[in-house]
């Protein structure tokens, strides 16, 4: 919903971190060439330039996990195997330096 093609008449609202995020305790919302209005109880609305970048932050964060998702398959039972062995190694000599 762009709110651009919408008439805006907010009845209380306070700017919360910025510009971009408009706090709203209770709005009402008329669409262009339109007689109902649509109400809003709480919330807030976000400019469409943060729309924008939060849709493409969350685009890159999908494309680094699924890199990491691959990264993560190459890792060899060998690796794993002696990971596991050295750490409990470790935590056994711990245990017995703190007796």
């Amino acid at each position: 919903m762009k709110l651009g093609a919408l008439v805006l008449v907010v009845l209380v609202a306070t700017p919360a971190a910025g510009s971009e995020v408009i706090g709203v305790e209770r709005a009402q919302l008329f669409p262009d060439g339109g007689t109902a209005a649509v109400e809003v109880e709480g919330g807030c609305w976000l400019s469409e330039s943060r729309c924008v970048r939060t849709a493409a932050e969350l685009e890159r964060l999908r494309a680094e996990n699924e890199s990491l998702r691959q990264q993560a398959g190459d890792v060899s039972f060998t690796v794993a195997a002696v990971a596991l062995v050295l750490g409990l190694g470790v935590g056994f000599a711990v245990a017995k330096l703190a007796d």
